[in-house]
């Protein structure tokens, strides 16, 4: 069977709700990820919904993460998502990545504020946020049956965000640290905005066999995951979708390498 690969084109960044709509643009249901988070057993806190939106003239699928009720405030630590992750009795494949994009996560964090990695936390709306997010792109990919996973260089973004600790230069610090620890490659684009989030960058480096221009593919289908703000370029992560033709070229040259007889 053809080995199908994901490459995750990224002009403006990446983030959970990008990924997602770029996932459902793709052919993934909504209705599917809605079921992964009734597994989560989240269905009374978040809901999953979608739109199609106009990015400066393209068209791109939006999907919102909604929060059903006020949050509780309290933290959840690493080990609690992790369990409400293995209890979910998801695909092997879908809480390996899942497992695998949180802890990259919460160890750029420690390594960022210097605690231990059980003392990282979520603040609670960022938690409900960052495992569906996660956890639907993860099955998304699943679903669609994705065996590799490539990512273009992403862009620095700039100026400021506020968050819980106040103000923040962008890229903000656990970003900064996944790309230092990841070796992944950055440009500017000249835009001035947070345009790779924690939740995407951890994704990136998690589930990403490498960084740089996109494989040699027969190209199949292109999801249009859109972002939230308006920016000076359409703000739309794009997914390419294909079957890897490396192997086929491989596979040419060695039967060519048979056929050809020896000369004594």
């Amino acid at each position: 069977m053809p080995s199908l690969i994901a490459y995750f084109d990224c002009p403006t960044g990446i983030a959970g709700d990008m990924c997602l709509g770029a996932l459902v643009s793709a052919g993934v249901p909504l209705t599917y990820l809605t079921e992964v988070v009734q597994q989560l057993g989240l269905a009374e806190e978040i809901s999953l919904s979608s739109e199609l939106v106009n990015r400066k003239g393209q068209e791109a699928i939006k999907v919102e993460v909604n929060l059903n009720a006020d949050p509780h405030h309290h933290h959840r630590h690493l080990a609690e998502i992790e369990q409400i992750i293995r209890q979910a009795k998801l695909s092997p494949q879908i809480e390996l990545w899942s497992l695998a994009t949180f802890r990259r996560l919460a160890i750029a964090e420690s390594q960022v504020h210097g605690i231990p990695l059980e003392q990282v936390h979520f603040h609670e709306v960022g938690a409900l946020d960052a495992i569906a997010d996660i956890v639907c792109t993860c099955a998304g990919l699943d679903w669609l049956g994705i065996a590799e996973i490539y990512c273009s260089p992403l862009p620095t973004g700039g100026g400021y965000v506020n968050c819980e600790h106040g103000q923040l230069p962008v890229p903000v610090p656990a970003v900064l640290k996944l790309w230092e620890t990841h070796h992944v490659p950055v440009f500017s684009n000249g835009i001035q905005k947070e345009l790779v989030t924690p939740t995407g960058a951890a994704l990136a480096v998690a589930l990403s066999q490498s960084f740089g221009a996109a494989p040699a593919m027969q190209l199949q289908k292109v999801g249009l995951g859109a972002g939230t703000a308006e920016l000076a370029i359409p703000n739309i992560l794009r997914l390419w979708l294909g079957e890897k033709i490396s192997e086929r070229i491989g596979e040419a040259e060695t039967i060519k390498k048979k056929v050809i007889p020896h000369s004594h």
